[in-house]
């Protein structure tokens, strides 16, 4: 058995079992806590993006939520024009995103560092200013109405009741698994290392045969289609218009990609589970504080500020990467 052949068991049996758990936890929540948990599988798709761009391949954006429009809108025109099903018009926000992709990765193979961190931004401010400019089209700051719809028959029947937060959970749940699973072994397989190389030494990676541009091009239109594929399931919570992707969504993006570790998967979960539930347990912990109004209404950026500041400063390598450091240590 080859050495790819067993990281691609070990990654299918990972993602069952992740499967397996949320779907435990599926049961186990309440109404809310199940919506959070949907918006943090989301959220983590998004940031597996991002650790496959600049954890893997060194590229810097700061348009992941950009891209996350791309697979929002073109998802949505798909089912109200085009009388598309949910799941063909996830499909199709895939492949939108990959086309973007891949425009924005034949600039970004001439471009690097700080040059392409702000081609990406303008991005991320560009595509709300477009969907208000053609508002006949993408219905500008309204919005387009899309959601999941009611769970099939055949689950309800299986589980009996399941209600609109857990039927976006369980929706969302196969693609959360397929994005680990797809990442995992791109991480473990021969093209991860040639992007480690290229990271690592764009110059001994091209001696070594990696083609540099091709390559950049090729990571961009893959973490494309991840964005893309949170950008619709985002969406599908009901609405998709500038107001949900704004430029902050990038930064949300970035910010938990590195608290839990930008080159790691499980620091992507850690990520995205921190910027979702991190706003309710500050607000839980005002509770006790009982702080002013203009406080609380700032602490939760504050303290995750704070935390990415120290994060950057104390544990470069993010959660992920502390909590691999101490196990080495034991």
């Amino acid at each position: 058995m080859s050495k790819e052949s067993s990281y691609g068991r070990k990654n299918l049996l990972i993602s069952i079992v992740f499967a397996a758990l949320i779907f435990f936890l599926s049961i186990k929540l309440d109404p809310y806590n199940q919506g959070q948990l949907a918006v943090a599988l989301m959220m983590f798709i998004g940031i597996l993006s991002i650790v496959l761009l600049t954890g893997a391949s060194g590229q810097i954006s700061l348009g992941q939520g950009a891209l996350m429009a791309v697979g929002g809108f073109a998802a949505a025109l798909s089912i109200l024009n085009l009388g598309f099903s949910i799941w063909f018009a996830i499909i199709a926000a895939v492949l939108a995103a990959l086309v973007a992709g891949l425009l924005l990765g034949i600039a970004a193979a001439r471009l690097s560092g700080p040059y392409l961190a702000g081609t990406t931004l303008v991005i991320a401010l560009a595509i709300p200013s477009l969907a208000t400019r053609f508002d006949s089209v993408f219905a500008g700051d309204v919005g387009l109405n899309i959601d999941f719809g009611n769970p099939p028959g055949w689950l309800t029947s299986l589980m009996g009741e399941v209600g609109y937060e857990q039927w976006q959970l369980l929706a969302t749940l196969p693609f959360a698994a397929l994005a680990l699973f797809f990442t995992a072994n791109i991480l473990s397989s021969r093209t991860g290392r040639s992007w480690r190389a290229l990271r690592d030494h764009e110059i001994a990676a091209s001696l070594a045969g990696v083609k540099i541009s091709e390559t950049k091009i090729f990571v961009f239109v893959i973490s494309s289609g991840f964005a893309g594929l949170a950008g619709v399931l985002y969406g599908l919570r009901g609405i998709v218009g500038p107001s949900v992707y704004p430029i902050s969504l990038s930064l949300m993006l970035l910010t938990g990609a590195v608290l839990g570790g930008i080159r790691s998967i499980i620091g992507a979960l850690i990520g995205a589970i921190l910027v979702v539930f991190l706003p309710d347990l500050i607000e839980w912990l005002m509770g006790f504080l009982s702080p002013s109004e203009q406080v609380a209404n700032y602490l939760p950026a504050m303290i995750s500020s704070l935390l990415l500041i120290l994060t950057v400063v104390l544990n470069p390598g993010g959660i992920a990467a502390g909590l691999h450091h101490k196990k080495r240590r034991h």
